[in-house]
């Protein structure tokens, strides 16, 4: 009787809470094949380690030049790389495939943190006491125990730098009352963001092997996600770009999960996830350095979904963001305060005067295509007041208008008064006449 009663009790134990799927550690890179901690770390590559990014060992390099040979293809389920600015994708594979997010689903879980204290509802100082559900959390966690407590600013930056799934989902019931609850408001945030595709059973991104169900939605979504949440709240970014997190007084250092960071001086973000139904997964973002007069910055922002391994994610998403920044830039096509042509006007004073675009402009290029401009100017009769406009400029990358704007002169064209131009008048006839005679 004693030990069927044990057996029932060992039952309740187990399915007191839901079972979950595996998760990417915090403080640890895997490779496919494991490399032994005492071999020396002197190759002139960075990778990212459990201690944080170091120089490769010689088999790491041996690994990462073996999968430098994969197609992005080969390495990821889906890939999309993108602007920011103007939320447009530049290159993409498979994205429109619902795909399972792992832990990028906590940018969603987020944005709800970030929209609540944006309008006041909790504050960053505000104190959360961490209880049985929470502590209880697998995978990559913030290592939090029943009845610590933790401020909201503490759990966010947990959250994003470390993956920690008690810390979202202590946050989440900070703000809801409930999992159940947060979770509603989360599927409530990706519908007023119009990703059609989004479902979330979860604030963390584990899949729920007890309903067999994750979180997801396609790549496509997850970039216009990603662009939505940096735009709302760039303050995120001051967060992703941490390189750890550290608490001497609980003994506790962790690493920030994404590979790329510190290893592409560019990136500052964003989300990594990793769990068996969605594989390897990296949402990173960085910002080029524009060059002055020439090109402006820009954030570029891509997304490798499915890679088989942190090996391969690392190898996708370097190269997919370092092959972005090199051939994409903002491109200055038009500057109020540059000339793009010149208006010459019979009878005026002064003859001739530079034209300005009315507008500045940048275009993003490829490095490939050829851009052009065509300057149209209409038939001006002078007096012209400074700021007047004048006629317009095209603008065209391989034959295809893409932007226009009118151009303008930013100094009076006067009138000649009857006497000059009567003098003008008679030196171009005797000019005229020079020229017959010497025939």
């Amino acid at each position: 009787m004693k030990k069927s009663i044990a057996i029932v009790l060992v039952i309740i134990l187990i399915f007191s809470f839901p079972i979950y799927g595996t998760q990417e550690a915090p403080t640890t890179v895997v490779g496919e094949e494991p490399v032994k901690e005492e071999e020396i770390r002197d190759q002139d590559l960075l990778v990212p380690t459990k201690n944080g990014v170091q120089n490769a060992t010689l088999k790491e390099v041996e690994l990462v030049n073996k999968l430098e040979e994969k197609t992005l293809e080969e390495l990821t389920n889906s890939y999309v790389i993108g602007d920011y600015v103007t939320g447009q994708i530049l290159e993409e594979y498979e994205a429109d495939k619902v795909v399972a997010l792992a832990s990028t689903s906590k940018l969603v879980s987020a944005f709800v943190v970030l929209d609540k204290l944006a309008d006041g509802t909790i504050h960053l100082d505000d104190k959360v006491v961490i209880d049985k559900e929470v502590s209880s959390l697998i995978g990559s966690t913030y290592k939090l125990k029943e009845n610590d407590v933790k401020t909201v600013k503490e759990l966010l930056y947990a959250t994003l730098i470390i993956s920690g799934n008690d810390a979202i989902t202590a946050l989440g019931k900070h703000i809801a009352g409930s999992t159940e609850g947060f979770v509603a408001m989360m599927n409530e945030k990706c519908k007023d963001l119009g990703l059609e595709h989004a479902h979330m059973i979860n604030p963390h991104g584990l899949t729920n092997y007890m309903i067999e169900d994750y979180n997801k939605m396609t790549t496509r979504e997850l970039f216009q996600l990603s662009v939505a949440l940096i735009k709302e709240h760039p303050e995120v970014l001051n967060i992703t770009k941490q390189r750890e997190l550290s608490e001497p007084e609980r003994q506790f250092l962790a690493y920030n999960t994404n590979p790329i960071l510190g290893i592409l001086p560019q990136i500052d973000g964003l989300k990594t996830g990793y769990t068996n139904a969605a594989g390897r997964c990296l949402v990173a973002t960085g910002v080029k350095q524009g060059i002055p007069g020439v090109t402006e910055d820009i954030r570029l922002l891509g997304i490798t979904m499915g890679s088989s391994g942190d090996w391969a994610r690392f190898v996708a998403a370097k190269r997919l963001m370092n092959q972005g920044f090199q051939k994409y830039s903002l491109r200055s096509i038009a500057r109020k305060d540059q000339g793009v042509g010149e208006l010459t006007v019979e009878h005026g004073s002064p003859k001739s005067q530079p034209v300005y675009p009315q507008e500045d402009h940048n275009i993003l290029w490829d490095g490939e295509k050829v851009i052009k401009k065509e300057v149209k100017l209409n038939d001006i009769t002078p007096p012209i007041e400074k700021g007047a406009v004048v006629g317009s400029v095209h603008y065209t990358l391989d034959g295809e208008e893409v932007w226009a704007t009118n151009v303008v002169i930013k100094e009076d064209i006067k009138q000649l008064n009857v006497f000059i131009r009567l003098k003008t008048l008679l030196f171009d006839i005797f000019q005229e006449m020079e020229g017959y005679q010497g025939i």
